[in-house]
């Protein structure tokens, strides 16, 4: 395996690309000057111990390339098919992966994908980010700032919404994904084709592009979408029964998570009504909103904003410019829950919370509770009616807006 080694010092042409970065995404600029301290031959190595030495298959890209690409992503927010065109479309990408100039990718989007999931299956994702804390902490990339930092650390904590990786679907279309998951998995294991499988297990709305054209209504029309709502029902519960009927264990094993999908589906979303099933008035408690990412759910950010998929909790260290976890929760669930383990990443950096800055969402979690216990400070921001009856003086509010990658410089 080829190991990452791009030179320390600046081009001509780098240099040109520097000067433009002091005032517009200057991470670029950082990330170029210490990407040799960062990726280093002790963490190239860590990264390269993820892959297996047997000398099978395609030789993979370099790791430590490919650890900075997510860097990258993460920074501008962008999806791995935009990544793989700014590596030959901007030179700001180009400069920091060493590829100026490039006609060709130097990476694939499939590749981006398979080493995103070989770095949280190896936790090599949680490494990246206590490296990149513990060498702003040490001083190591902050210019010998930050050497006689505590370690009873002082940390601001938000979340912030974060959108999930599946598409939001309705009741209908759940159902039809769910099945055509079910139809297409079947058709793997066994010698039977998709058209075969919707014939024998009368699902014929599989057949065509999308479910919703093979029912082909008139959406306006309340009893015509009643309709094939019940259609979409029975359609699916055939194929269910078919499943059930004709397949064994081992064959079903691999067709249960859409199966178990579907059935969740039905039961949050459907009702038994006076002529048949229909929509269930309301929304469920925890509804389940994709079937490619089961984790998915509504969230709300305030009365007027939603969104859809988790909540991201980010913990920065105030005494230096570094995010020192973090943590991912449903969008339903409430705030309280990312706390635990964004302390618990901090005991394990060898840390320990001294001052905790949060807002009133964090107040019921067990950690407040616990530092204030063992002489901890925790400060928060005053509720607005606190705030009008005087009682707001006694509360600092040092809170922060966080900003992952970005503030790691």
């Amino acid at each position: 395996m080829d190991r990452w080694k791009p030179p320390v010092e600046l081009t001509k042409k780098e240099q040109l690309i520097m000067k433009r970065l002091n005032r517009v995404r200057p991470l670029f600029g950082f990330l170029r000057e210490k990407r040799h301290v960062l990726f280093d031959d002790t963490f190239q190595e860590q990264l390269e111990g993820m892959y297996r030495q047997t000398g099978a298959g395609d030789e993979p890209h370099a790791p430590a390339m490919l650890c900075m690409v997510l860097l990258l992503q993460g920074y501008v927010g962008a999806s791995d098919a935009e990544a793989v065109e700014f590596a030959v479309m901007d030179r700001r990408w180009q400069m920091v992966l060493d590829c100026l100039d490039v006609d060709e990718p130097p990476f694939s989007q499939g590749a981006l994908q398979a080493f995103r999931e070989r770095m949280v299956a190896h936790e090599m994702d949680r490494v990246l980010l206590e490296r990149t804390a513990a060498m702003v902490r040490d001083g190591v990339v902050t210019k010998g700032e930050g050497q006689s930092l505590s370690k009873a650390v002082r940390v601001a904590v938000d979340s912030r919404p974060l959108e999930g990786a599946g598409r939001v679907e309705d009741t209908i279309n759940l159902l039809g994904h769910a099945a055509r998951n079910i139809v297409r998995v079947v058709s793997q294991l066994t010698q039977l084709g998709e058209e075969e499988i919707c014939r024998k297990a009368c699902i014929p709305l599989l057949l065509s592009p999308s479910i919703k054209a093979g029912l082909d209504l008139d959406w306006s029309d309340p009893r015509q979408k009643a309709s094939g709502i019940q259609r979409v029902e029975r359609q699916v519960a055939s194929l269910v029964r078919w499943v059930e009927r004709h397949l064994d264990d081992l064959v079903e094993a691999p067709v249960r998570p859409f199966l178990d999908a579907i059935t969740t589906v039905r039961d949050q979303d459907l009702e038994k009504g006076d002529d048949g099933m229909r929509i269930r008035q309301g929304v469920a408690k925890d509804r389940r909103i994709s079937i490619e990412d089961d984790e998915m759910r509504h969230g709300r950010k305030s009365r007027s904003r939603r969104f859809n998929g988790y909540k991201e909790h980010i913990a920065r260290d105030l005494d230096a410019p570094a995010i020192l976890a973090c943590a991912v929760t449903p969008a339903n669930r409430p705030e309280e829950e990312g706390a635990a383990p964004i302390a618990e990443d901090i005991e394990r950096q060898g840390l320990t919370l001294g001052e905790l800055h949060i807002d009133r969402a964090y107040v019921n979690s067990p950690i407040v509770t616990s530092l204030i216990a063992n002489g901890g400070k925790v400060l928060a921001k005053p509720s607005s009616s606190a705030v009008a009856g005087g009682e707001g003086k006694c509360v600092v509010s040092a809170f922060i807006a966080v900003h992952p990658a970005s503030t790691w410089l």
